[in-house]
């Protein structure tokens, strides 16, 4: 990635702040400081000007780092353990009046600190949402490919657990092998800890894997994702260990079926609440539409999730460059759970499948 790059998206979003009427934006979310700028710092706060300004404040830990990484991108940065004072008196020195800032990502005690500071002067901040979100939303195709490399890492990592997967092993087992496998083989973390839960458990959909051991006849689901390059994938499946009854086939199947008609719905141009309606239209098909307790998808990228959300109050519009999952799930309390996600690019030709793990439309016994 280049500081073109980063250039590139500072002045989108400066062109936003012309729309709102901003003079400056202040940038919490660390994902989004790493796609405007570079830095990958777990300390900083950016604050971006209308006119060609912009102001990284970090603490001395990061001081060469920050520099560094943001080498010809024109971000000043400023190093201190008060952000908030910097921030202050920059935007004093600056005499911006209407300042941005990410409501979502914003401490209280920061916003109140802020305010204290900027007493008696013209600075008014408004909190504003959704300014980088929609630029991360539409990946360019190297970033694709740093996920498709992420999902490919993840397809690997469940096939191994299946190898591994023994009657009397813990669902924290598991979650290890899973998590040593992606360590060990191009993974630089994880999009998030494994998830692994069995038998009644698989009706959490996102349960913490226990010490309950693993037995014949248990439904077990796997929710598992990579980190390639900062990139996230993700991905689940539900297995059952040993032969399946009919009521877990015919959970499973129901499942199966509604991620196919979330797949096929899915173009540029539709709106993301639509396709969630389809899912769980294909869900209430085969009277389960309620245990359907969560959207339908949702983006990946820098973060696991991240814009578009794919759900009944959902405002998106799915649009060519989002990376999107289609993940149905039924959860039975007592009883267990199905749940099965899958990653898909949505371009202008069409939509490419990113992880290939097996997704057989009958249960997978193992």
């Amino acid at each position: 990635m280049t500081a073109e790059t980063h250039r590139q998206r500072l002045q989108r979003v400066r062109e936003q702040l012309a729309e709102k009427r901003l003079h400056a934006f202040i940038v919490f979310n660390r994902a989004s400081i790493r796609y405007l700028t570079g830095f990958t710092g777990s300390a900083g706060v950016l604050v971006i000007g209308r006119d060609d300004e912009a102001l990284l404040v970090t603490d001395g830990r990061y001081q060469l780092q920050a520099k560094e990484q943001t080498k010809g991108t024109g971000v000043k940065i400023a190093v201190t353990r008060r952000y908030h004072r910097s921030v202050a008196e920059w935007l004093k020195r600056q005499r911006w009046r209407q300042v941005g800032f990410e409501s979502r990502h914003c401490t209280v005690a920061f916003l109140e600190a802020m305010r204290e500071r900027l007493k008696g002067t013209a600075v008014r901040l408004v909190g504003v949402n959704e300014v980088v979100e929609p630029l991360r939303a539409i990946k360019e195709v190297w970033e694709v490919e740093r996920i498709r490399e992420a999902a490919k890492i993840a397809d690997v990592a469940f096939e191994h657990a299946l190898k591994v997967l023994r009657v009397g092993m813990t669902e924290k087992e598991l979650a290890w092998e899973i998590e040593a496998f992606l360590r060990t083989h191009g993974a630089e973390a994880m999009a998030f800890p494994p998830i692994v839960v069995a038998g009644e458990r698989s009706a959490l959909p996102h349960g913490q894997p226990s010490d309950r051991p693993i037995q014949k006849g248990d439904l077990v689901t796997f929710d598992l994702g990579a980190v390639v390059n900062g990139y996230c994938s993700d991905l689940t499946r539900t297995v059952v260990v040993g032969r399946p009854t009919a009521e877990q086939q015919r959970i499973y199947r129901a499942v199966w079926e509604a991620q196919r008609r979330g797949m096929e719905a899915l173009r540029s141009g539709i709106k993301a609440r639509q396709v969630h309606r389809i899912v769980r239209d294909a869900l209430k098909a085969h009277g389960l539409e309620r245990f359907f307790t969560h959207g339908t998808g949702h983006g990946v990228g820098l973060e696991v999730h991240e814009m578009p959300a794919i759900g009944q109050h959902s405002r998106d519009v799915l649009q060519a460059g989002m990376v999107i999952t289609i993940e149905p799930g039924v959860y039975l309390p007592k009883v267990g759970g199905v749940r099965i996600e899958d990653l898909f690019w949505l371009t202008e030709k069409g939509t490419e499948l990113l992880s290939h793990a097996p997704n057989p439309p009958k249960l997978l016994s193992v």
